[in-house]
């Protein structure tokens, strides 16, 4: 399910490199200025049944406004329910909510699709959650790694199965993911996707009103710090990653055994910056990054270096 406001600039792209290993991808549009329609309409005439444009009519009050903050879940108006509009219009018993900013990372992707529909065959229902890499632009034809958060994914970014117990509900600023019902089980699959919202022209900040739009674009600027692609393949930069856990707990946190009884007995998962982190270096050896990012954003290639020496967090800062 995508829910898309002025989306263009990527969204040929984020389609596209979804489109094979999906069911169908329901895009659901408003209020666009640009030329997300046009786009949509011409990739559901590519991939009949598949993409499946639908125009949300009532206008949706944008987010991090005080207008959003006065309009309730309920309100056709609202942010959430332009989102539970779409989700009651898929036709599949799992979804997962992608963003017109999403690039798939081919290999990873269809490993993981193939890991959630063999379990949705035995009848295992849980909660599949995955990360992107956060990317940065550079210059006209480089991207760099945005050091300030490499690597996000959390919260509704996950596989899920379509129930009346999972929804969407307005909350300051913006919306949240609510999961009720029996307690599902979470599992980490993996780094699956390029996060592409500061690659674009206005680092990702275009659906804000324009004074918090200018706020946003000025302390990003100011605050940016960034790495090579090269860096963040580095074992150097692993371990500056791995800073500040705890061996006990990084071991108890990622040894299947514990966590499976530790579930069994509280509920309770391992953090997700523990298990993206336990896999992150095999998760970057699947890239294939001219054809996975390099090839799909018409950008220069950068060598694959696994030796490159972090810069240290007071230089960066």
């Amino acid at each position: 399910m995508m829910r898309i406001r002025n989306g263009a600039e990527y969204l040929r792209e984020t389609i596209e490199s979804h489109v094979a290993h999906y069911d169908e991808i329901v895009a659901a549009y408003n209020e666009c200025s640009d030329n997300t329609e046009a786009i949509l309409w011409e990739l559901a005439e590519r991939y009949p049944g598949k993409v499946r444009p639908l125009h949300y009519l009532p206008a949706v009050v944008l987010p991090y406004s005080e207008e959003h903050n006065r309009t309730p879940t309920e309100s056709v108006h609202s942010l959430a329910n332009f989102y539970n509009w779409t989700m009651a219009r898929t036709r599949f018993s799992t979804v997962v909510k992608l963003d017109d900013d999403h690039l798939a990372i081919s290999s990873a992707l269809a490993e993981a699709v193939q890991y959630v529909r063999a379990d949705i065959a035995r009848g295992t229902r849980k909660l599949y959650t995955f990360s992107g890499i956060n990317l940065v632009r550079t210059g006209d034809a480089s991207v760099a790694v945005y050091d300030n958060l490499p690597l996000v994914g959390t919260g509704d970014i996950m596989y899920f199965p379509v129930s009346r117990d999972i929804t969407f509900k307005q909350v300051h600023d913006f919306e949240k993911m609510v999961i009720g019902g029996p307690r599902l089980q979470k599992e980490y699959i993996g780094l699956l996707y390029f996060h592409l919202k500061h690659v674009k022209a206005d680092f990702g900040f275009g659906n804000m009103t324009p004074e918090r739009r200018a706020q946003a674009i000025s302390e990003f600027q100011l605050a940016l710090r960034t790495v090579s692609i090269g860096e963040l393949q580095s074992d150097a930069y692993y371990w500056t990653l791995r800073q500040g856990y705890n061996r006990f707990e990084y071991w108890l946190r990622t040894n299947p055994v514990t966590q499976g009884v530790v579930f069994a007995v509280a509920k309770r998962h391992a953090p997700l910056r523990i298990s993206r982190l336990n896999r992150l270096k095999r998760d970057l050896a699947k890239i294939d990054w001219r054809h996975d990012l390099y090839e799909p954003l018409q950008l220069d290639a950068e060598p694959r270096q696994t030796d490159v020496a972090p810069i240290s967090r007071a230089a960066r800062a």
